[in-house]
Formats: C-alpha cells, structure tokens, sequence
C-alpha cells in the first residue's frame, strides 16, 4: 500500500510541469498535490506545509488540508497555534532548527508543549509527524502531519515518509534549481542582447551545444555547421587549444565553478579576433559529469588600438630621442616634463639635474630676482612663437620654436621646445638656400637668352627690308610686326626682372591665370626645345586667389623644372606622352575656399621610400651636379607663408603630381 502512495506521489510530481517555475505559486502547487496524496490515508487528519519567515521569528502556512473529521475553523484555528512561533515546544519548528523529523506518539503525555496537549483536546488528534524540507544545506520549508490515532507513525511509517519527503524535497530542490536556471539565462540572454557577446553552451563531452547569432557573425560559421563540433575546434585557434584545454582541466580539479580568460579565435576568414571569455561550470549531480557556458567579447578592436598606441608612443618616444637638436616637453607652469639626450649634451648635464626643473633656470641659467621669464610667459599663455635667442644654459645661440600640445586625453597642457643651433654650418645652409635662389634666376635667364633670340632676328630682318625699300606697300605691315616682336621681347624681359628682383613681401589679390602665364612664359622655349607637350586645362571662371605673387611664381618655376628634368629622364625624344598638365578647381577646406592646382608630368616619379623626403633642405633625387635639393624645400617654405599648402603625390615609374592649394581673396 505505500509503496503504490509512494507511487503516486512521484507520478504526480512528473506531472507538474516543471519548466515553467515562476515562484513560490508552483512550490505551493506541488506541495498541495503531494499532501492531497498523503492524505488518503484514513489515519491521517491534518496535514499542512509552511516556510520559516524571514526574520525567523515564526512559520508561514503555504498549504493546508484536513479530513472531513475536523471542522474547517478548528482546523485552521489548530495550525494557527501551532505555527505560531519558533518555539522547541512546537514540533514543526523544533523540526526546522535541529533539521531532524521529530515525532509525538501520544501528544496528550508530551510534557513539554502544553499549548499541544490543549489543542489535542480541542481537535482530537493525538499524534503528529514533523519533517524538514532540505537539500543539503537549502531549506525549502517543513510538512507536519496529524493523526486522531496515538502512535500512528511506527518505525515502518516513518520509514514510508522518510522516502516521500526525499522525493517531495528533490522536486523542490529541481523547480528551485531550474528556476535559478531559468533566471541566469534570461539574465545573461539580456546581457548578450545588450552587449553584443558570443554565448555558447558546451555539453561535459565537450560538445557544442547552442551558439547564438552574435558567435555566428565573429565567427563566420552559422549554428547549424558547429553544433556537436568539439568547443576548442571551433573557438581556439590552433596553437592556443592545449593551453586553454589545460586550463580548463586545472580550474575543474580546483573545483572551482567559473573562469575567466582570452584567446584568440581564427574566424572562418582566416581572420584572428581576441576574444575575453568568462566560463561557467555547470555539474549534472547525479551522473557527476561537467558542462560550460562561455560568454565571450571581442575585444580585437581594444586589443588592436592598444597595439597601435603603443607603438605610436614608441615611435614618439624614438623620434624625440633621435631628434639631434634640443627638445623639451614643458607644462604650463614651466617644469620640464622630459627632454631628449641633445638637451643634456648641450646643457652639459645628467638627466636628474634637467628633469623637474624650472625652464628658465635650465635655458637661461635662472633669472634676476623679481623679474619675468619671456620664455615662461610664452608657455604660460600657450602661444606658438618661432625666436632667435641666446640660450646660456645650452652654451649657444638658437633658434628656439615654442610649440602648444595637450597630453593625456587633454586632461595636461604642455608645450613642446625645440632648439636649433645657429652655428657657422647652419649660415653656411642660408647661404647655400640664397644661392639656389641666384642659380634659379640664372637658368631662367639662360633659357630667355634662347626665347628673346628669336624675335630679335625677326626685328633685324624686318628692319633691314624696310630699309631697303621704304616705299613698299608692306612695310606698314613689317613695322607693326616689329612693334610686336619688340613688345614680346618687353614682356619677356619685364617678367624676369620681376621674378629677380626683391619685392614687398606682403600679398595681394591676383589673378592664378596671369601667374601660371607668366611663369610658362619664362621656360616656354625649354620646353618647346626637349618637345614637352603643355596641357593647360584652367577653367576661365577661377577666382582670385590671396597670396604673393613673385613667391608663387618661384614656386611654380621650381615644378615646372622639376617637371621638366623628369619627362627628359623618360623620354629621349618627342613622344605624346611627353607631357606636362595642369589642372584647376575650387575646394573647400576646413570652412575656407582654396583654388586647387594640380601640376603633373607623365615623368619617371619618385619611389615611396624617398617621397616624404623631398621636402627636406639639401636633399635631391636628380644626378649630382643637377639639383642642389632646395628647389622644394624653399617652395614648400613659400606656400607656407602665404597661408597655401604643397602636396607631392607619385606613381613610381608613371607619374608625379604637385598639388598648390591658394587660399581664395575675400574681397
């Protein structure tokens, strides 16, 4: 007979659905199925279930159910005193603090709870059961059981009871672990759903289990192609499995229940991403096997940036070290921050006798009592300045460049100090700019000799048959053309002294056309010697442009050279593609209009490794004895000056194009 009880009690908890735990309703719901159970036998009267409160001050009623013996007010009257308090006296709550069932044979001779032996008089019942709900050290409540019949729990029933209050405590146990369950997947699906992570579920063979859409995207692999795969196959990549198979083994044998770690992945692109996983150990208790669920962030973007920041900063860090001039970082109130060894070879001191110190007492050998720093008051208002000072703290004269900067996420303003030294070899550089300067005005001159030879043969033939017959007809006609030749040979003349001589150096509005024009003019004859093609595509409504005029015009000079010294190289004779173009727009640039040139010769053009170079004073990509390499140097100064910018931009072995941007006029 209990075993068929016992029976129907476990059939009736597998009939509960389970998986859809939502709280203390449905460990109501089972317990009121399973007392409904007990209840059928006869002997029993009373039989009611509660949870201990949470102050531990008494016990609260979840189910009740009595026999048709018991008046319905008497029954709930009797549980009322009962579970009043957490008193020894009461055997439901004697039960819950020595965590042992305890069992009154005969209530009316128990001596102890006289409040007991009142309400057996009162109701009828004569003995009663008391039995603890708990899984290992989780408490889910107690049951207490009553009898009108004295000595109703034998040791045969107490043994029936000790079994089915096993299965009911392991029903509890399961609805509450599967709503814990419940609980962390919804918790961690919200996280997924909110921070974009990989989640897979691993079975304790290894296998995966489910891989959700996030894991598909970093991966490249859709659930249905890695389920059953083996975990470390799919999200290792090949030489960090061992290492991570060992880790996980060595946290199991720690018994440890969770870990966190990072790896790296090889996507199905072969592609690496870095992934921060944290692991979660899930045990199956009765057959002690071992799940995981990982939860994983890409964190390749971190990882990346971290990389590359530091080596940007080792990059800063070996330029500034490189940097043979004099270089200080300095904050706002005039500390040295760092400096790099050029600064302590001048200062002729160790790096802990700079580093720390005020500026003005390393730079100036300190200052007289009461006065101010220039020096200081530049940093301080965080102006740039470019000035040639006497530094007596680096034995010398210099040229100093004071430069603003922000460091750490602007959170500390510095500046940056740059010393050069004026010695004999850096007059001997002006010298040598200067003469470059000549030597482009000499070979200007050289070329116009070449242009202006022409019209003058023409003026001398056309005079000399005037001259022979002053009569004729035509010599109207010869006479304008000697105006005419003689005008161009003006222009011509006129245009080189204005590029040689010295001017005002200050800007003006002009035209970008007449400068382009009289440019070409003065190298138009080289060009038509080595048969040089000049595409010149101008759009006709350009606008003025705001500069300098006889500075630009160097600076195209110097192209157009460069230009023709490359086209020469590449082609020995006359060939279509020997050609020079230019091209003309207006852009915009940081809310300023600038007309855009763009000057290019189909020529040899310069390799990747030496173009960032071509820039510098002195160095040249053109035989020796070509170039003295200021050409661009000096032009790259120019356009700097009149507020413009100069772009090189090359194919090796196809092309070059020099970009000249002119900020528009505003009048």
């Amino acid at each position: 007979m209990n075993s068929e009880r016992r029976n129907e009690i476990l059939l009736a908890i597998n009939e509960l659905d389970l998986s859809g735990v939502n709280g203390r309703s449905d460990q109501t719901k089972l317990l009121e199925k399973c007392c409904n159970i007990l209840m059928q036998n006869q002997e029993y009267c009373l039989i009611w279930a509660g949870k201990r409160d949470e102050d531990n001050s008494g016990i609260t009623p979840l189910v009740a159910i009595t026999s048709a013996n018991i008046p319905n007010p008497d029954c709930m009257n009797l549980i009322e005193q009962v579970i009043t308090d957490m008193h020894k006296d009461n055997p439901a709550a004697k039960a819950l603090i020595t965590r042992e069932h305890v069992v009154c044979n005969d209530v009316r001779k128990q001596k102890e709870s006289k409040a007991l032996r009142e309400i057996s008089l009162k109701t009828g019942f004569r003995s009663c059961l008391a039995w603890p709900l708990r899984y290992k050290d989780v408490e889910y409540g107690v049951i207490s059981i009553h009898s009108e019949k004295v000595g109703c729990f034998s040791r045969e029933e107490v043994s029936f009871l000790q079994a089915v209050i096993s299965d009911i405590t392991l029903a509890l146990r399961s609805q509450d672990m599967t709503q814990r369950m419940q609980i962390e997947r919804d918790f961690n699906r919200e996280i997924v759903d909110t921070m974009q992570a990989l989640l897979v579920s691993v079975s304790p063979c290894g296998r995966i289990v489910s891989f959700n859409q996030t894991a598909e995207e970093v991966t490249g692999y859709t659930e249905k192609e890695v389920i059953d795969s083996y975990w470390v196959d799919v999200l290792m990549a090949p030489d960090y499995r061992k290492a991570n198979q060992r880790r996980v083994s060595n946290v199991l044998k720690g018994e440890k229940n969770q870990m966190n770690f990072e790896s790296c992945l090889l996507a199905r692109d072969k592609s690496k991403r870095f992934i921060a996983w944290h692991a979660s150990f899930r045990q199956n208790i009765e057959q002690g096997k071992v799940g995981m669920v990982l939860f994983g962030i890409d964190v390749t973007g971190k990882i990346q940036r971290n990389k590359e920041l530091k080596q940007a900063v080792a990059q800063w860090e070996n330029i500034f070290s490189a940097i043979q001039d004099p270089a200080l970082i300095v904050s706002v109130d005039s500390v040295i921050i760092d400096a790099n060894p050029a600064t302590f070879t001048a200062a002729r001191k160790l790096p802990s006798e700079v580093i720390g110190k005020q500026v003005c007492e390393i730079l100036h050998r300190g200052r007289l009592k009461g006065a101010s720093c220039p020096l200081e008051d530049l940093i301080r208002e965080r102006h740039s300045r470019i000035i040639e000072t006497e530094l007596q703290g680096l034995h010398g004269s210099y040229l100093l460049t004071v430069s603003p900067l922000q460091l750490q996420n602007n959170s500390m303003e510095a500046a940056l100090l740059v010393a050069r030294d004026l010695t004999e070899e850096e007059q001997m550089k002006a010298e040598s700019m200067r003469s470059a300067q000549l030597a482009s005005v000499g070979e200007l001159a050289a070329g116009v000799a070449h242009e202006i030879n022409n019209p003058i043969n023409g003026i001398i033939n056309y005079a000399q048959i005037i001259l022979d017959d002053p009569d004729d007809e035509e010599s109207q006609e010869l006479l304008k053309r000697v105006i005419k030749e003689g005008k161009r040979i003006a222009s011509i003349v006129s245009n080189l002294l204005d590029f040689s001589r010295r001017r005002d150096e200050s800007a003006e509005t002009v035209s970008i056309r007449k400068i382009i024009d009289n440019s070409l003019e003065l190298v138009l004859h080289r060009f038509k010697h080595d048969r040089i093609i000049i595409d010149l595509q101008l759009p006709d409504d350009l606008p003025l442009v705001y500069c300098n005029a006889q500075q630009i015009q160097q600076v195209l000079l110097n192209i157009f050279s460069n230009g023709r010294y490359a086209l020469n190289a590449k082609y020995k004779n006359a060939d279509p593609d020997k050609k020079f173009t230019i091209t003309g727009t207006e852009v915009e640039r940081n809310n300023k209009s600038y007309v855009c040139l763009t000057l290019t010769d189909n020529g040899t053009g310069i390799e990747h490794d030496t173009i960032e170079r071509v820039f510098d004073p002195f160095y040249s990509t053109k035989t020796k004895g070509e170039g003295t390499g200021l050409g661009l140097s000096i032009s790259h100064g120019l356009m700097k000056d009149n507020k413009g910018l100069l772009r090189i931009l090359s194919d090796p072995g196809k092309s070059t194009s020099l970009i000249v941007e002119l900020p528009i006029s505003v009048e």
